[in-house]
Formats: structure tokens, C-alpha cells, sequence
């Protein structure tokens, strides 16, 4: 794992010292991250704020990160719009400074195995929204659909499968599983699996079962 302390806001949680995690590394800010060595960590813990989410040359770093590894967002008292716009820019987890360390260890092996490491109530009002949006558009029964195999892996994912599990279940290739993955994504329109998950399950897309 590695670590972004926050110049803004000082360490990202105080308490990594009490967790049963490896730190392999630690960066003063995310600029000095490449996407090549982000792509070597199996998490990156980001100290955040509510400025930085906001602020166009870190939304910019972040979305060229988010690709090949995945992050974790660690802020005081994060709120729903915060962790909306966690989600938007492709991190993969949401924690807050004040939670125990075993709660962190939690959040972290979420992220680690692919799964959603947001807070129920971020994910809850994200789908909401989602729902809103979906039953208002014009034309939402000529949204794009999922193909069998994709609709099949989106169902593993939700289960918090990795590709290399979905690769194991389906007897494919790992590259295949990916690519079928990637291609998912930008059929819906998502950068993460969380919001593929969100975007596929919510009522009115094609193959959604209540």
C-alpha cells in the first residue's frame, strides 16, 4: 500500500500504525505518483479534502491514476456530495480520518478484491440519483444494453469478484475478463465497478430484475 499525506491537511490517517496492513510507500502529494509505480500498489491511501475534490489539477491527476490502480479517499467528516464526487472520478473507496483502524482494514480490503469501499449512505443516494435521472430522460428504453457475457461478469462484480476470479469462474482468459470488463465500462458510460454495478441494476435498464 501507499501512502498520500495531504500538505493541506497533514497526515492521511494518524492511525496506520495500528492497522495490519503493509505501507510500502509514502508521497508527500499525488504529483509525485506515476501512474506506472500507482499500478504497483494494491491501494493508495489519498488524504483529501473538499477543496482538493474540487480542484481541477487534482480531479486531473486523479483521473489519470484511477485507470490502473486504485484509491482510497481519506477525509474529515465526508458527506454524500463528497463521496459523490469521490466516486465520479474513478476512486475506488471513501473513508473517513475518524474511523478505527480495523474499519480502515476493512475498507481497504474492499478496494484490494474490486468491491465498492464507499459508505452505504454514498452509494444509496448515488443510486437514487442514478434512479432519478433514469425514469425522467426521454428515450431511456433506447439506453445501450449489456451483451449475455457482460450482463454475466457485471453479476460476478457485484458479487465482488476480481478479474482473475471471473477469469477462473468463466474458464477465460484474465486479459479476456479484463477486456470484457473495459468493454462494459464504456458501453455504460462508467469508470468504475461500482457504478457499472449501480448503472446495470437500476429499474428501467434492459435485463434489470426487481
Amino acid at each position: 500500500m501507499c501512502v498520500i499525506d495531504s500538505r493541506e491537511t497533514g497526515p492521511a490517517y494518524a492511525r496506520l500504525d495500528e492497522c495490519a496492513i503493509d505501507v510500502m510507500g509514502s508521497l508527500p502529494s499525488l504529483t509525485q505518483l506515476e501512474a506506472r509505480t500507482a499500478s504497483e500498489y494494491d491501494v493508495i491511501i489519498v488524504g483529501c479534502s473538499e477543496r482538493l475534490l474540487l480542484s481541477p489539477a487534482f480531479r486531473t491527476r486523479v483521473r489519470k491514476l484511477t485507470p490502473s490502480a486504485r484509491l482510497i479517499a481519506v477525509m474529515a467528516s465526508p458527506t454524500v456530495d463528497n463521496g459523490t464526487q469521490a466516486l465520479a472520478l474513478g476512486f475506488a473507496g471513501l473513508a473517513s480520518r475518524d474511523v478505527t483502524p480495523r474499519a480502515l482494514e476493512r475498507t481497504i480490503a474492499a478496494a484490494t478484491r474490486g468491491e465498492s469501499a464507499f459508505p452505504r449512505g454514498v452509494l444509496n443516494a448515488l443510486l437514487e440519483t442514478v434512479t432519478h435521472f433514469a425514469l425522467r430522460a426521454p428515450g431511456r428504453l433506447e439506453r445501450p444494453s449489456l451483451t449475455p457475457r457482460q450482463d454475466q461478469i457485471v453479476d460476478l462484480i457485484a458479487q465482488g469478484a476480481t478479474d482473475r476470479e471471473i477469469a477462473g469462474m468463466l474458464r477465460i482468459s484474465q486479459s479476456t475478463a479484463h477486456k470484457h470488463v473495459q468493454n462494459a465500462l464504456r458501453r455504460l458510460n462508467a469508470k468504475t465497478r461500482s457504478q457499472l454495478v449501480a448503472a446495470a441494476r437500476r429499474p428501467g435498464f434492459p435485463g434489470f430484475v426487481t
